[in-house]
This record gives structure tokens, sequence and C-alpha cells, in this order.
């Protein structure tokens, strides 16, 4: 498994215009649901929400990762986001962010849930991949960028 598999064209949401971490997670969870991905949108983002609240989910470069706990989903599940404005995501390095990546996953899968957290980490400290998502004119720019850096990296299994 590959982020590139759980991130495709209609799982992206481009530009968008949000003041708050909640309506960035909004978004991103109704791309999930119009995509078939998920049936219960709020529950998702009710675990969300919960592990946001704990503690801020960016983590630095301009990058978000909000997730929650593994829970009761059928597979791992993701969603990225481009915003027009930063907003803070509480990240270490104190700048506010613009690359979201929104992540569930199964609760019989918790080493694959470390694991994708870490891939979503390794790409996203390239600045060479943070340009070219900031830089993406269409959903599909956004996923080819994703899959091209991804592509020297193993499958990840659960």
């Amino acid at each position: 498994m590959k982020l590139q598999q759980l991130i495709p064209p209609e799982r992206i949401c481009l530009d968008i215009d949000a003041k708050t971490p909640e309506a960035v997670i909004d978004t991103l969870i109704k791309a999930l649901t119009d995509a078939g991905a998920i049936a219960d949108p709020e529950l998702v983002k009710q675990k969300v929400m919960e592990r946001e609240r704990q503690v801020g989910t960016g983590i630095g470069f301009g990058v978000a990762i909000p997730h929650s706990e593994p829970g009761p989903y059928p597979e791992p599940i993701a969603a990225f986001g481009r915003l027009t404005k930063p907003v803070d995501f509480k990240s270490p390095d104190g700048k506010k962010v613009r690359l979201v990546f929104l992540l569930l996953t199964p609760d019989k899968t918790p080493a694959l849930h470390v694991r994708l957290l870490a891939r979503i980490c390794r790409l996203t400290r390239s600045a060479t991949l943070r340009e070219q998502l900031l830089g993406v004119a269409t959903a599909k720019e956004a996923a080819e960028k994703i899959a091209e850096l991804e592509t020297d990296y193993p499958e990840l299994t659960p």
C-alpha cells in the first residue's frame, strides 16, 4: 500500500478557504463522504477533532496531518487539502499550515497507522514536493506529484 492509492484525485481538495482547523477537516471529511470512502462523517469528525483538541497535528514546514486513533474503518482512508490562506494547526515550528493530509486507519492495523504517518512526514520534508503541491492546478496533478515522490518508497503492509 502506498499513499498514492489512498489519495486519488477525488479525495483531493485544492484551494480550501477556511480559517480554522475544524473548517479544513470538515472540507476533507466532505470529500471523503462524497467519494464514498466513509459512511459516518459525524463519527469521523468527532474522532479527528478529539485528537486535534489533545494536541495540534501540525508537523512543521507548513504541513498538518489531522488523524484519529485507529477506528472503525474497513480500510485505511486519506485525503489531501491545500489551503488558500495558512491556518494554525499548532505546529512545533510555529508555522501556519497550507498543506493538510487527513488520515484514518482501521483498529486492526495500529502499526500501519504509525507507518502511514511516518510516510507522510518523510515525503513532506521534501521542499520540492511542498512547492509542487502548492503550485499544482488540478487534483490530478497533486495525485501525480505524490505518486512521483513516493516511487522509490516500499509498499506498506498492515
